[in-house]
């Protein structure tokens, strides 16, 4: 290859061409963009007045809301979100094993090093986990619905007096769009086993033995290469790569699935008094669940922005005087000081998740508050919907602490700045020694 300069995307959008084949390069992207566009346009549509318009042959207070958990379980446009950013997270993680890659290289053009990396391992493992998620989705999606959706069924759950007919809206429009997400799930499936079979053919052709990655291009050295050069210069893998994308999963969860569970506050109360459901839900529920995660969100985040925000102040106001070891070992407290917050403020959102709402939410409640005339039954809509979200976003807080205080781990044990700090000492006193014996010998 000719001796050129590459800007950081393109360069980072070499390598990834270098080993993917045509499917991963053009058909798999194009496939999930069109997953997402169908989902964010069309599904979400079909589904928006889903729980307005179930109807149910009875006047029997919280029967229609415990009928409707029984027909959907887990609603299908929040299990196709969460299956599509399942799916979408592996390449993220890949990507940012590029930029450090890619990092690396901007680094090493300086020296006469090489860069060693193991792209195509990576690139493989992110296949499996794909394949794994599209399957486990897929087979989801047909225990709890099969192939297609009924207008009517049958419902005799509690609180119900008798078993009812209750009608569900659109019923056939939402088996199209059922089949057509199942098809694009299987054409994935089927996309990503192709790809892995290429790759394993490549794999006969040439080891994966940590392959030398440097050439004869050149990656144009911005203050974004800068700033993600000392981001690099002390985070690990799990820094690097996994966390980040980790903490972009939460986001897209709490605000794509989450926020439309809870926004359905259909809590009935089987009481005829007037304004009893909205003190009930109150008492049940003084701080709600996903406005809490949001907070757990945005706390989180807090300390990774202050911490690049420090980075940049310490690229802006580099005096030439300054070396870049001192530069390295502030940063390297900080960002020691950023993994410490983080961890904290997981296993505090985590324990307090536990305490104050549970693990599990039942479907009814027993609730005595005014108005209510007594102690009254008042049922939640979609509980197991929202039990499983609550246990998605409760793992995801555990990991990421735990990945956290890996990453923290790993840091101390291969930056040391403890030994740091007293080689400086170490160092300094040869030199006051040497000073005090030129002194004497002055004298003399």
């Amino acid at each position: 290859m000719t001796n050129q300069k590459l800007g950081f995307l393109s360069s980072v959008l070499c390598k990834w061409h270098a080993q993917a084949t045509l499917i991963g390069k053009y058909l798999l992207p194009v496939l999930l963009l069109i997953r997402f566009v169908m989902l964010g346009a069309a599904v979400q549509t079909a589904w928006l007045n889903d729980r307005e318009e179930f109807l149910c042959s009875t006047q029997q207070p919280g029967c229609e809301t415990a009928c409707f958990d029984a027909v959907t379980p887990l609603s299908l446009p929040r299990l196709w979100t969460l299956q599509l950013v399942l799916v979408l997270a592996p390449g993220l993680v890949f990507l940012c094993y590029l930029i450090h890659l890619t990092n690396q290289e901007t680094q090493v053009q300086r020296g006469n090093d090489e860069v060693k990396g193991h792209t195509l391992s990576v690139y493989r493992a992110c296949m499996a986990f794909v394949i794994v998620v599209e399957v486990g989705c897929s087979a989801a999606q047909w225990c709890l619905y099969g192939f297609e959706l009924s207008t009517d069924f049958s419902c005799g759950r509690s609180p119900c007096p008798m078993r009812v007919d209750c009608f569900l809206s659109h019923a056939w429009e939402k088996t199209v769009f059922l089949r057509i997400m199942f098809t694009a799930s299987s054409v994935s499936i089927l996309l990503n086993v192709v790809e892995a079979v290429c790759m394993l053919r490549a794999k006969l052709r040439r080891t994966d033995g940590g392959e030398t990655l440097q050439s004869g291009s050149q990656v144009e050295e911005s203050f974004l290469s800068r700033l993600l050069a000392l981001w690099h210069s002390h985070a690990g893998f799990l820094g690097k790569t996994v966390l980040p994308v980790l903490q972009l999963v939460r986001i897209v969860l709490v605000g794509a699935a989450v926020q439309p569970v809870w926004s359905n506050n259909y809590f009935v109360c089987n009481t005829l008094q007037p304004g009893c459901s909205s003190p009930g839900y109150n008492a049940v529920f003084p701080f709600s669940v996903h406005r809490y995660w949001t907070l757990q969100v945005v706390f989180v985040l807090a300390p990774g922005l202050i911490y690049f925000s420090y980075l940049v102040h310490l690229l802006v106001t580099q005096k030439q005087s300054e070396t870049g070891t001192v530069i390295k070992r502030q940063s390297l407290w900080a960002y020691l000081g950023f993994l410490s917050a983080v961890v904290l403020l997981e296993v505090g959102f985590a324990v307090g998740q536990c305490l104050k709402f549970g693990l599990f939410l039942p479907p009814m409640f027993n609730v005595a508050v005014s108005p209510c005339p007594h102690t009254v039954d008042c049922f939640l809509p979609q509980p197991n919907e929202k039990s499983v979200f609550m246990f998605i976003m409760l793992v995801l807080a555990c990991l990421s602490g735990l990945l956290t205080l890996v990453e923290m781990c790993m840091v101390l044990k291969t930056k040391k700045p403890w030994k740091k700090h007293e080689d400086n000492r170490e160092n300094s006193i040869p030199c006051t020694e040497m000073m005090s014996n030129d002194k004497e010998e002055g004298d003399a």
